[in-house]
C-alpha cells in the first residue's frame, strides 16, 4: 500500500530534484564540449574523421531533453537518474570505443564526471554503484578490443602494440578501476560530510530561532494572562453573585452558566499556554506506576468516563521508578480525556489502560475505540497549538510530550480510522 509523504521526505525529494535539474543542464554544457573538442581534434587532423560522434550527439542531447522534462514534472524521478546514469555508462564506452579504446583521451574523462556526480549529488552508495557498472562496461570493452572480438577503432602504430602486451593492459585496467572507486569513496565521504554539517548547521538555526520566538511568546503570554485573568476572576466571582441572587430564574440561570463556562475554557486556555511555555519543573521520586495510575483514574470526574467500558491491565511486577508521580498523573489524565473525547458519537465506546515492563522501560498504553486518525495528522499530533477538535487548546499532549521527554521517556502515537487509537508512555525504569 503506498504511504503518504512526510514533509520532510517531500522536502528531501524536491531538493534532490533540483540537483537533478542542475546535472542534466551540466551534461548539455560537458556534452557539447566534448563533442566540440572531439569535431575540432577531426579539423585540425589529430584524429581521422569519424561519423561517430555526429551520431551519438543527436539521441544524447534528445534523451537529456527528455530527462529533464520527466524531473520537471517530478514523473519517475528516481528511475529517472538512474537510468540515466546508465544510459551515459553505454555512451561514454561506446565514445571510449571509437576513440580508440586504450588510447582515448576525452571519454574516459567522462566516467570521473559520472562517479563525482553519483557520489556527490545522489550518495556514496550511488557513486559505489555508478564506478562498479563503469568498470564493468569498460574492462568488458577493452577484454573484447584485446581479444579481437570487437577490433579497436582508429588504433595503430605503439597503441596498438599496447593491445599485445596483456601485462600492461591488466595493469593499465587495474590503475583505473583503483582509481575510480579511489575517486567514488573519497567524494562520496567528503560530501556526505559537508552534508551532515549543512544539517546540523540548519539544525541549530532552527532550534536557535525557535527558542527567540519561544521566548518572546512566553514573555506575551505571560504578560497577557495576567491582565487577561484578573478581569476574568472579577467576572466569574460577579456570575457567582448573579446566579446566587436570582435561584428561581432558569432563563438567567443558563444563561449565567453559559458565561461561566465560556469565562472558565478562557481561563483553561491561559493556564495550559503558561504551562507549556514554562520548561517542566520535575521532582523526582520513588514512584510506583500503577498506583500513579489509579490515583489518576480516580480524580477523573464520574461524567467523563460515563457510559464507556473501561478495561485496566495493570502489571503486578513493575519495578518503582523516579518520577515526579503528580506530573505523571497529569498526562495519564490527560491521554484519557483524549480519549474519551475521540469516542464521541461511537456505539460502542472502550478504554484500555495497561502497564507493563519491556526491557529498561516502563511502557503506560492507553487505548480507545473511537474513530482513529489519519496519517497527515498522526503527523502533527504533538505540535503546539495543533488540535481536530471544534474545542480545545492544542496544547495538552505537546504538554504532554514534553513532561515526558524531561523524564527521558517518549511518546508514541498509533492510530487507525475506524478502530481507535493508542498512545505509548516509555519511561526508564530504575
Amino acid at each position: 500500500m503506498k504511504t503518504k509523504e512526510t514533509i520532510e521526505e517531500r522536502e528531501e525529494r524536491e531538493e534532490f530534484a533540483k540537483k537533478m535539474e542542475w546535472l542534466i543542464i551540466a551534461r548539455f554544457i560537458l556534452y557539447g564540449l566534448a563533442t566540440s573538442i572531439a569535431v575540432m581534434r577531426i579539423l585540425a587532423g589529430v584524429d581521422p574523421f569519424n561519423p561517430f560522434f555526429l551520431y551519438i550527439s543527436l539521441p544524447i542531447f534528445t534523451l537529456n531533453s527528455i530527462y529533464f522534462l520527466l524531473i520537471k514534472k517530478r514523473l519517475y524521478l528516481y528511475p529517472v537518474v538512474y537510468v540515466s546514469f546508465v544510459i551515459d555508462i553505454l555512451f561514454v564506452t561506446m565514445g571510449v570505443h571509437f576513440q580508440g579504446g586504450l588510447a582515448a583521451t576525452i571519454f574516459p574523462l567522462n566516467y570521473l564526471i559520472l562517479i563525482l556526480a553519483a557520489s556527490i549529488l545522489i550518495s556514496t552508495r550511488a557513486g559505489i554503484i555508478i564506478t562498479t557498472l563503469s568498470s564493468i562496461t569498460v574492462t568488458t570493452l577493452i577484454t573484447l578490443e584485446c581479444l579481437d572480438i570487437l577490433p579497436p577503432v582508429n588504433v595503430k602504430g605503439i597503441t596498438m602494440a599496447m593491445y599485445q602486451e596483456k601485462g600492461y593492459v591488466i595493469a593499465i585496467m587495474v590503475t583505473r578501476i583503483i582509481f575510480f572507486y579511489a575517486v567514488a569513496i573519497v567524494s562520496g565521504y567528503l560530501s556526505d560530510r559537508i552534508k551532515a554539517q549543512a544539517r546540523e548547521i540548519r539544525e541549530k538555526e532552527a532550534q536557535l530561532i525557535y527558542a527567540e520566538r519561544m521566548a518572546t511568546a512566553a514573555r506575551i503570554a505571560g504578560e497577557s494572562a495576567h491582565e487577561i485573568k484578573n478581569p476574568l476572576a472579577v467576572i466569574k466571582a460577579g456570575l457567582y453573585y448573579l446566579k446566587h441572587i436570582l435561584p428561581e430564574n432558569n432563563e438567567a440561570q443558563q444563561i449565567i452558566s453559559k458565561m461561566d463556562d465560556a469565562g472558565q475554557r478562557a481561563v483553561v486556555y491561559f493556564d495550559d499556554l503558561l504551562q507549556f511555555f514554562r520548561p517542566p519543573r520535575i521532582e523526582r521520586s520513588r514512584t510506583n506506576i500503577n498506583e500513579m495510575i489509579k490515583k489518576a483514574m480516580a480524580g477523573l470526574p464520574c461524567e467523563v468516563l460515563a457510559s464507556i467500558d473501561v478495561q485496566q491491565e495493570l502489571s503486578s511486577s513493575l519495578p518503582d521508578i523516579m518520577a515526579d508521580s503528580e506530573r505523571l498523573e497529569q498526562v495519564v489524565i490527560n491521554l484519557v480525556k483524549n480519549a474519551t473525547e475521540a469516542m464521541v458519537g461511537v456505539s460502542s465506546k472502550g478504554l484500555g489502560i495497561r502497564s507493563e515492563q519491556e526491557g529498561e522501560f516502563i511502557k503506560i498504553i492507553v487505548s480507545d475505540t473511537g474513530k482513529g486518525m489519519p496519517e497527515e495528522d498522526m503527523e502533527h499530533i504533538f505540535d503546539p497549538f495543533f488540535t481536530t477538535k471544534g474545542k480545545g487548546t492544542g496544547l495538552g499532549l505537546a504538554i504532554c510530550q514534553r513532561i515526558v521527554e524531561a523524564h527521558n521517556g517518549r511518546i508514541e502515537v498509533a492510530s487507525k480510522m475506524g478502530e481507535g487509537t493508542t498512545f505509548v508512555v516509555r519511561l526508564p525504569a530504575l
